[in-house]
């Protein structure tokens, strides 16, 4: 699922040429992404658990396999092409939401942080082989904006019998009723509040700057390949993220926590000095450091929310971390268009300055024994 995210990264600038988009179009083809993923999440985790992981899950993983197919039909016409990143959201929010809570239960109570660890390092590993198979199709294989989807496609496919074989860990509950809730046990609400919601968002707020929107605003100043470039800055974006488990581990994730933010908002600042000064190699050196913040914070979230969970509500209270983690995959989308009131230089600045507030609310919280972890 993961990797599936990330087929589409490297050909940004290609679709941009090719159906002849503006700028803040080609960060569209990402951002539809996002809308998917939040349409699934508001029901997907409540879904879940009424119904169990393995009934959300395995439809949802095969329908990513469809939605590949219809990113193959985009390839030419626009509207597709929104129309299969709007489906791969769809499949990612629900898979993602409920597959971290049905792995959070396989570990089991006690290895909340075990568990957070491995999901992060699965789910980045599918974020950085995306772009890496995508740009080696780009140069060695033709047809390339089809190859790569139909890979994508079979593999989900396949993935779905080696699914059947894991046990379902939360069965049906006739009298659990479906309805859109956050999950939050009332003990853990201030922990939420204060340590959860204003790290979130910046799980994608970081990377997607990355993966969609550094590349693309250096792209004209880039006297290589504007492709290989891209692909390169997703790669180390999705990659740094699996630096976050020595981290998180060695120092705890109320401590790795205010790290991940404050290595974020200096992966932004070095993205913006990239962009002002036309130095488009410092955009190799924003992304692992953004991709290593949101794999820390993550972990660090994950660890707590799973020390946060009843086992009624598990499915819609991680479902709800990803619902505020995810509206930051449209941060590249909102820098772009609130540019076009002002300069880019001075909402990337103004990001950054947001960022770092976060960052200080969230090192003031970390240090109050709220959460227990």
């Amino acid at each position: 699922m993961a990797y599936g995210t990330n087929v589409s990264t490297p050909f940004l600038v290609e679709y941009r040429r090719r159906l002849n988009l503006t700028e803040s179009a080609t960060v569209a083809i990402f951002v539809f992404y996002v809308v998917g993923i939040i349409a699934a999440l508001l029901l997907a985790g409540p879904m879940s658990d009424r119904f169990g992981r393995r009934p959300i899950v395995l439809p949802m993983t095969a329908l990513s396999g469809i939605a590949s197919l219809v990113m193959i039909v985009g390839r030419d016409e626009f509207v597709w092409l929104l129309f299969g990143r709007f489906l791969l959201g769809v499949v990612s929010g629900a898979v993602l939401g409920v597959g971290t809570a049905w792995l959070l239960e396989l570990y089991g109570p006690g290895e909340e942080q075990r568990a957070a660890v491995r999901i992060t390092l699965v789910t980045y590993a599918g974020f950085g082989i995306g772009p890496v198979i995508s740009a080696l199709m780009f140069w060695l294989v033709p047809s390339p904006l089809v190859f790569a989807f139909a890979v994508h496609a079979a593999a989900s496919l396949a993935v779905i019998g080696l699914m059947l074989r894991v046990p379902e860990t939360h069965p049906a509950d006739a009298g659990q009723r479906i309805r859109v809730s956050l999950g939050v046990p009332p003990a853990a609400r201030q922990a939420f509040v204060v340590v959860i919601v204003p790290a979130a968002i910046w799980v994608f707020g970081f990377p997607s700057a990355g993966f969609a929107l550094f590349p693309v605003l250096v792209g004209d100043s880039i006297g290589v390949s504007d492709v290989g470039v891209a692909a390169a800055a997703g790669a180390l974006t999705a990659w740094s993220g699996l630096l976050s488990r020595p981290l998180v581990v060695r120092i705890g994730p109320r401590a790795a926590l205010p790290l991940g933010m404050a290595m974020g908002t200096a992966g932004y600042i070095v993205g913006t000095v990239a962009f002002a000064a036309d130095l488009w190699p410092l955009v190799l050196i924003a992304a692992p450091l953004l991709g290593a913040a949101s794999g820390t914070i993550m972990v660090a979230c994950l660890s707590l929310i799973g020390v946060m969970a009843d086992d009624a509500r598990r499915g819609s209270l991680t479902s709800s971390f990803y619902l505020m983690a995810y509206p930051g995959m449209a941060m590249p989308l909102l820098i772009t268009t609130l540019a076009d009131l002002s300069s880019t230089s001075g909402v990337l600045i103004g990001v950054s300055v947001v960022a770092a507030g976060c960052s200080l609310v969230v090192l003031a919280a970390s240090r109050r024994d709220i959460v227990g972890a």
